[in-house]
């Protein structure tokens, strides 16, 4: 078995039927690490099959985990691009990636009452969003399919209700890190708009956190340094959030 393609997953248990589902989607060998309840996934890219597998219900599987696993939502876009290039590469479908993205728009359509029904949810959602966007690619670029989703998810993090919240401006700051400069040159327009949204949070919305009011001037300066943060900045915000 080649392992050029060896990469690894920390995600929490499934039960077994589901993890021998995605074993045979992926290849995997399954070896217990860490504290109970988690696993790695040891994913040999080249060798993935999914021909043998209900790649639909896979596809349901890994977005119901993301929304309710904190730390999978962060993982799961390379999950799913391991699966999209071996399904590309062996069977010449798109059953996964359909499946897949069927579902992200029956979930964006419902994201309001997702984030009051849980916020957690909400938030792992638009991590997980943000984390397709990032991994997914045509002809080497981002899905425009997922650029204005991504936009009105980040756009509905910065409304005042929600800046009110640290999970949320916390969310928000780290997508805004990971794929900020991706979704600028995108569509630039919506990314003056968003910070403009940012800039009179900072300024003239009461009732922010120190903390919140620390990242939202993190990421403001962050985009105006070109997506780029300097040694001095790190230094400062380093220091004020382990402070």
């Amino acid at each position: 078995m080649g392992e050029t393609g060896k990469e690894e997953y920390k995600i929490q248990s499934f039960d077994s039927e589901t993890q021998k589902l995605l074993k045979t989607a992926l290849k995997v060998t399954l070896e217990q690490a860490g504290p109970k309840g988690c696993w790695v996934l040891a994913v040999f890219v080249l060798s993935a099959d999914p021909s043998n597998v209900d790649l639909d219900k896979v596809a349901n599987i890994i977005v119901d985990q993301s929304l309710k696993d904190s730390v999978f939502s962060k993982e799961a876009g390379r999950i799913c691009y391991t699966i999209i290039q071996a399904e590309s590469k062996q069977v010449g479908q798109s059953i996964f990636r359909r499946s897949l993205l069927n579902r992200l728009q029956q979930e964006y359509k419902d994201r309001e009452e997702l984030r009051t029904r849980s916020l957690q949810a909400w938030i792992c959602y638009v991590t997980f969003i943000c984390n397709i966007f990032d991994y997914l690619r045509v002809n080497n670029m981002p899905m425009m399919a997922l650029v204005n989703p991504v936009y009105d998810c980040l756009f509905r993090l910065a409304q005042p209700d929600s800046l009110r919240k640290e999970e949320e401006v916390d969310c928000l700051v780290l997508q805004l890190h990971r794929i900020g400069e991706q979704l600028e040159k995108m569509n630039s327009q919506r990314m003056d708009e968003l910070f403009t949204l940012l800039r009179d949070g900072f300024l003239l919305q009461e009732g922010l956190s120190s903390l919140s009011q620390l990242l939202l001037l993190e990421i403001i300066e962050f985009r105006a340094a070109e997506w780029k943060m300097t040694d001095a900045a790190q230094k400062y915000y380093y220091s004020e959030v382990t402070d």
